[in-house]
């Protein structure tokens, strides 16, 4: 009898140079065995015992060298990582991503590996390799702890007869991914999908549409909306725990962006320079997000065809449907214009009890000197929640002598065709302080309080240059300009630990029709899922709210019932019955900038294998859904009692078939049938 076991699973994506992540063969099983400490990796090659193990082991345990040994025994069958559960600690740290992220594509590319800055000393680059085998994880918090349970009675159950005593405990990994070689490879033969998902840009300005032209300058305000774990999100499925929630990096830098947003709401629309606002996605796959956005911006193309949905273009609301795009306003934005770069990274302080903040730049130059000189330099972090007020510094990354230039950003993909002035603010100096950056550990549990009053004095500080740099009078900036702190930890709480929150249900209560609100959680990671990236939504509609200029244009239940470019929100809990709101916010594609839809096949194809190219494997009956990651407990007998099993079934068989000859024999005698 088998017993499912909620999970999800490392998978198989491609590039143009290969492939990454997990296989899982059909039917494959593993007789479970618990690896606790170092020693027990040992223990397991050397012994003398055959058969295929389903080893279950902490994070603080996988690492190369251990999956080196591990797959030399040729004894795995698979890996089960234990995020949390069974007694295991969570590791210090812990990244599988590599020591310069993305840094093949970014504005150093064409530099020598050698001369990349070490920004993630904690990568391990596992998520770079490939693995034959599956990997599994499970967690024991509140929501999954039937994960957990079932396999550790399990497991204990066959320690106690020293994995040599039958019946024994073993599972059925199921979560075959069947492309191969590379993406060029899998989207020929239609094994695979883009990864990517929906980034969102917004202004105060109304002249930001489709044919028009505004002259202004413009000062870009940026975060990134994603991040990813070793093991993948898969969306919105209630029982799959979530694993790239990215709450420091880079849930921290894009609810402070929104915070800024906020602040400067109602006191900048007639200053000289226009004020954009960018989240981009899939930016931990190629900076996808980024560099799609500038290349349309650079690639100006006529809108070939308006009728949404179609087979290249599946979403309905599409503005143009070849090329498929939500609207086509973002050609409306000069990137001539642009004057200037504000990016929030990880910006929470986390881990630091005196957190500092630091300015980050390509080259020192009177552009960018100037963009650091609006800090000052400290800033007072307000009171929250009975806290003391504390004074945190401010101070640019190159004041040292030695600059480490700017770290893996969105910004980078805007410097690459212009030289522009840019800052990017973090907090830390020459090495991610996020212990966690890119994986599992990056969840909810690493925020408190401290952290919201970090966020709000940057963000602060943040909101006060901005204004400055878009033409505001630095000797008057108005009280308004002040961000709420309370807004902060609202957002916080809402992406990262429930997000079902009263916030984004007045911003979005149909959220349940695309089958989030049982997660609670917003998760940063989504794949090319048409329509179905629910994080940029709901960024979306927080912008749209920031910079509305009509409100209550008719009672709504749906945008269905708007006139066009309004969205319903501004919902009452009780009727479910929000306002018409007209807002300047829009949707933007984010796919590797080295891929390209084929609108004559509908299909997309590798154009630029020197440009991100990543996909994902599609499983074995081409969909992706919680039924396609599946792991199921069962008893096994010995080989020895198999075989017996087997020998007895085939004597039945052959007795049986005897008899029905012989039967058949005698009644042809007996009735004298020929």
């Amino acid at each position: 009898m088998f017993q499912g076991i909620p999970t999800t699973a490392c998978v198989r994506y491609l590039w143009s140079g290969g492939s990454t992540g997990c296989q899982t063969q059909p039917s494959t099983t593993g007789i479970l065995y618990l690896i606790s400490q170092q020693a027990d990796i040992a223990e397991f090659v050397n012994r003398g015992s055959s058969g295929q193990f389903a080893l279950l082991l902490p994070y603080a345990l996988f690492s190369q060298n251990n999956v080196n040994t591990l797959r030399g025994s040729g004894k795995v069958a698979g890996l089960i990582l234990i995020k949390s559960g069974f007694g295991f600690t969570r590791p210090t740290s812990w990244s599988p991503d590599s020591i310069c992220p993305n840094c093949q594509y970014g504005l150093y590319g064409n530099q020598s590996e050698s001369t990349w800055h070490v920004w993630n000393p904690n990568g391990n680059s596992l998520f770079l390799d490939s693995y034959d085998f599956p990997i599994f994880a499970v967690t024991d918090d509140a929501a999954h702890q039937q994960s957990v349970l079932p396999l550790q009675e399990a497991v204990e159950a066959n320690a106690k007869g020293s994995y040599s005593t039958y019946p024994q405990y073993a599972v059925e990994f199921d979560a075959f991914m069947y492309a191969a070689v590379d993406s060029e490879t899998c989207l020929r033969r239609g094994d695979c999908s883009p990864v990517g998902a929906l980034s969102v840009w917004s202004t105060f300005s109304t002249n930001y549409k489709e044919g028009q032209k505004p002259a202004k300058p413009i000062v870009v305000v940026s975060a990134k909306l994603d991040s990813r774990g070793f093991i993948v999100d898969q969306g919105a499925v209630p029982v799959a725990p979530k694993y790239a929630l990215g709450a420091n990096s880079p849930k921290t830098a894009l609810v402070t962006a929104l915070a800024t947003a906020t602040a400067l709401t109602g006191v900048v629309e007639s200053l000289p320079k226009d004020i954009l606002f960018t989240f981009f996605d899939a930016e931990t796959w190629a900076f996808a997000g980024s560099q799609r956005f500038v290349q349309d911006l650079t690639e100006m193309t006529l809108c070939l065809e308006r009728k949404a949905p179609t087979s290249a273009c599946p979403t309905s609301i599409a503005g143009c449907s070849k090329p498929c795009n939500y609207n086509m306003n973002f050609q409306s934005i000069d990137l001539n214009l642009i004057d200037s770069i504000f990016e929030f990274d990880t910006v929470g302080g986390i881990g630091e009890s005196s957190p500092s903040y630091f300015l980050h730049v390509d080259n020192v130059n009177a552009g960018t000197s100037a963009l650091t000189s609006l800090f000052s330099a400290s800033v007072t972090a307000p009171s929250v929640n009975g806290s003391v007020p504390r004074t945190i510094p401010i101070q640019p990354a190159f004041t040292s002598g030695d600059n480490p230039r700017l770290p893996p950003s969105s910004a980078m993909a805007f410097l690459q065709k212009r030289n522009i002035p840019a800052v990017v603010i973090s907090d830390y100096s020459t090495a991610y302080s996020n212990q966690y950056y890119s994986s599992e550990f990056d969840d909810e549990s690493t925020w408190d309080s401290s952290t919201i009053v970090n966020m709000c004095a940057i963000a602060n500080a943040t909101a006060r240059a901005i204004y400055v740099q878009a033409g505001g009078n630095a000797a008057s900036i108005p009280a308004s300009v002040n961000v709420d702190c309370g807004v902060i930890a609202e957002l916080m709480d809402c992406f990262t630990r429930n997000l079902s929150c009263s916030m984004m249900q007045t911003y979005f209560p149909i959220l349940s029709e695309l089958g989030v609100l049982q997660d609670t959680t917003a998760s940063s990671y989504f794949g090319f899922d048409i329509d179905q990236s629910i994080l940029s939504y709901l960024v979306s509609r927080v912008m749209i709210d920031i910079t509305s200029t009509v409100r209550n244009n008719g009672t709504c239940a749906s945008d269905a019932d708007c006139a066009t470019q309004f969205v319903c929100m501004g919902f009452n809990s009780t009727t479910l019955l929000g306002q018409c709101t007209l807002g300047q916010a829009n949707l933007h594609w984010a796919y590797g900038t080295g891929l390209e839809m084929d609108y004559s096949s509908a299909t997309f194809k590798v154009v630029d294998p020197s440009k991100g190219t990543w996909t994902r494997s599609l499983y074995a009956n081409a969909g992706f859904s919680d039924q396609e990651i599946r792991m199921r407990l069962f008893k096994t007998a010995s080989r020895s009692y198999q075989g017996m099993q087997l020998g007895v079934g085939l004597a039945v068989t052959i007795a049986t078939v005897a008899a029905v000859l012989g039967f058949q024999r005698w009644s042809n005698r007996r009735f004298k049938i020929d």
